[in-house]
């Protein structure tokens, strides 16, 4: 028998003897209990039972004390009648003369009102002592009440009984008043064996019939406590008192269920504290046979980690030998594991190494080779393309107006987009040389509004969000804004149905921009919210000449012109992708660290100027987008109408503007000159800044005009000229000394 099997079986001897003394514990702990429980039902009861007594003698000194009045010995009904009112005027209680056969008087009943009322046959009479009565039906309240009679004391045999009647509710209140075990009930009963007042369900019960049990036990005077079923049809240990001067009792019932639920709850303290006794040896016994037999079983299986090219653990058995042993087997596991992870990190250090290498090469010499090739061709056709230009500008001074015109204007507009292609495949070659200088990224979005609202069409909405105190980049200005309209061009033709194009101007984080180098980077992105593409075509997006659209429908340098444009000038272009989840173009431009020249003059002039609450009427979202960022970070307050007509509903509020600035051509029904008429006629001493590129309305307003497409510098120049107009410095000045 092993160590571990000797160990239990000693612990079940120890634990068996504890089990017998549990259960006799919980033995005379249910008999105490129950003891308890029976003195504490056996003290209500009688407490109930004095109470009602009392409550029953206060009536029967009453009822005795009108007996014995001269009132009644003389037979004076009407003397009996005022005393026995002022008697118990205020009580709760009224008093009544009767004699075997009527009832004569009642202070219920006023004296003038009195007529004599038969009694019924065998109603009760006293002759000797006071006794208590239940009435189903007293004849003036006409319900059931409660009564004392006492019999005449200066008459024998006596000719009347006085009685004095209260409600059924004053007994019933005794008993609501005492606080009883949850789950038990107790009853008042009178002589007769019917219910007066219960602590459960007093309604249904009062007035009716004690059960059969409990009426034999009564009757044969058999007190204290014995088993029966209640009004309620449950099986109680039911105490019933002795009956009082007036043969009243109180009957307490204690459900047998609850009683058998208390012995229920030691018996399973019992099983439980056993229970745990148990488990608590036999935990210490394994744990004993653990500390004696494991150590060996562990050298075991250590010796069997080792074999298989594991690290066994270092044991701490509380055996200093097998301690000794396992910390050998865990120092010869840890060196034959190092050997191991050393040799395979540098052959897959190798492996990765010879393969980046391998695939750094390809992709170089492939791209300087097509570099090379566009570059070429490039040159050579933007020496065509110069030719055939140059001719048809001279051809355009001799030919008038008319069809061969517009032939020329046709071969012209083919001129400009082919060197248009001819750019991208200079940038993706890195033959052209860039220009670059700080550019503003919401002054270019914004300048560039026209190009990219015409190049995203009609079905999507194109909008910008660009990060209020967005450094300036060091780019090239025609080569980003060519990247910008590229990606903008794609993003449109991932959404043939429409959608959202939406320009993003922020400061990349350290994370984006750690393998770029020093210094920090602004991220432009442009993101739509198409089909998408699947990882292998994403992998691809930049590769030259790579497209997913029809044939003649794509050239595959758009993406390859930006990501060459962004590594040129010292940056880069990254692409996320997810089926059915949209598509966002990163461009990481370095930040231009310095200032970005402008008139000082102005710079202060405007630096000075007051805030202003501009009212803005555009209804194209991509400049509203920007210009209300622009404009809100310097100061200003902006409220923006999409209409004219919106803008009309502005000023007629309780609002109060400073300047009115507003785009000419909107949707509705009327034009930004139409605002500006409006507003001369309500609104004349209202400043307004009109943007505008073209229309064919022309205006004899008083107004500054802001040529499209203009800067967020050249927007707030325009505004603040206009509101000096109205509001001259000087003279604001002038007015304040005043």
């Amino acid at each position: 028998m092993s160590i571990r099997n000797r160990l239990l079986l000693l612990v079940f001897a120890v634990w068996l003897p504890s089990v017998a003394a549990f259960a006799l514990l919980a033995f005379t702990t249910y008999q105490r209990e129950a003891a308890a429980a029976r003195d504490q039902v056996e003290h209500l009861a009688n407490g109930l039972n004095t109470f009602v007594e009392r409550e029953l003698d206060n009536r029967a000194v009453m009822a005795t004390t009108l007996a014995a009045t001269d009132a009644v010995r003389e037979g004076d009904l009407r003397r009996f009648h005022e005393e026995a009112t002022a008697a118990t005027r205020a009580s709760g209680n009224w008093a009544f003369l009767v004699d075997p056969k009527a009832q004569l008087a009642h202070t219920l009943v006023p004296w003038d009102q009195t007529e004599p009322i038969p009694r019924p046959a065998g109603a009760p009479f006293e002759t000797s002592e006071p006794a208590a009565y239940f009435s189903s039906y007293g004849p003036v309240l006409k319900k059931p009440v409660l009564g004392v009679l006492a019999p005449e004391t200066n008459g024998d045999p006596p000719r009347y009984n006085v009685g004095v009647s209260f409600e059924l509710s004053v007994i019933q209140e005794i008993v609501n008043h005492q606080k009883f075990p949850s789950d038990s009930v107790a009853a008042v009963i009178d002589q007769d064996h019917r219910v007066i007042a219960r602590s459960r369900k007093p309604e249904e019960w009062v007035g009716k019939s004690a059960t059969g049990d409990l009426k034999r036990r009564a009757q044969a005077g058999d007190v204290g406590f014995a088993e029966s079923t209640t009004l309620d049809g449950v099986r109680s240990l039911t105490y019933l008192t002795r009956g009082n001067r007036y043969g009243w009792s109180v009957v307490f019932a204690f459900p047998m269920a609850a009683l058998n639920q208390a012995a229920w709850r030691i018996t399973i303290q019992a099983v439980a504290a056993s229970g745990t006794l148990l488990l608590l040896g036999l935990a210490l016994a394994l744990y004993a046979a653990r500390s004696i037999s494991n150590p060996m079983m562990a050298l075991r299986d250590a010796a069997a980690q080792l074999g298989k090219d594991e690290v066994p653990p270092k044991l701490t058995t509380g055996v200093s030998e097998a301690d000794d042993v396992s910390a050998a087997l865990h120092d010869a596991g840890l060196r034959s594991q190092d050997a191991k992870r050393t040799l395979e990190a540098r052959v897959a250090d190798a492996v990765e190494e010879a393969r980046e290498a391998h695939a750094t090469l390809l992709n170089v010499r492939k791209h300087e080779a097509i570099g090379r090739l566009t570059g070429g061709i490039a040159h050579d056709f933007n020496n065509l393309l110069q030719t055939i230009s140059t001719g048809h500008q001279v051809l355009s001074r001799t030919v008038s107006e008319g069809p061969q015109q517009r032939v020329l204007q046709s071969a012209m507009r083919a001129t400009a987009k082919a060197a248009d292609l001819v750019r991208q495949l200079l940038t993706f070659g890195r033959a052209q040389r860039l220009a670059p200088q700080p550019v503003d990224i919401g002054d270019l979005v914004l300048k560039s509004q026209e190009l990219t609202s015409k190049a995203v069409g009609e079905r999507s909405v194109l909008s910008a969000s660009i990060e209020p105190g967005l450094p300036a980049v060091f780019v090239d200005p025609t080569q980003l804004e060519l990247a910008i309209l590229n990606l903008v061009f794609n993003a449109r033709d991932a959404m043939p149905d429409g959608g959202h194009v939406l320009i993003v101007g922020r400061l990349a984080s350290a994370a984006e921009t750690q393998k770029l180098g020093s210094g920090r980077f602004v991220a432009v992105e442009v993101s739509d919210d198409g089909p998408g593409m699947d990882a292998d075509t994403a992998a691809n997006a930049f590769e030259p000449y790579f497209t997913t659209k029809p044939i003649g429908a794509g050239s595959g340098l758009g993406l390859a012109q930006v990501l060459g444009f962004a590594r040129q000038s010292g940056g880069d272009a990254r692409i996320e992708s997810r089926v059915n989840a949209g598509t966002r173009v990163s461009l990481y431009l370095p930040a231009f660290e310095g200032t970005i020249p402008v008139q000082e003059t102005m710079m202060v002039k405007l630096r000075h100027a007051p805030p202003l609450k501009i009212l803005m009427a555009e209804d194209d979202v991509l400049v509203s987008s920007v210009v209300v960022v622009a404009l809100e970070s310097t100061g200003h307050h902006v409220t923006l109408c999409r209409s004219a007509e919106d803008a009309v509903t502005a000023l007629t509020s309780e609002q109060e503007f400073d300047v009115l600035f507003t785009d000419v051509v909107m949707t509705g029904k009327m034009t930004g000159l139409d605002l500006l008429s409006w507003c001369r006629i309500h609104r004349p001493s209202l400043p307004a800044v009109v943007a505008t590129g073209y229309s064919a309305q022309e205006t004899t307003l008083n107004v500054t005009m802001l040529r499209k497409p203009y800067g967020v510098e050249a927007l707030l120049e325009a505004l603040q000229q206009a509101f000096e107009k109205e509001h001259p410095p000087d003279t604001a000045a002038n007015t304040e000394e005043v």
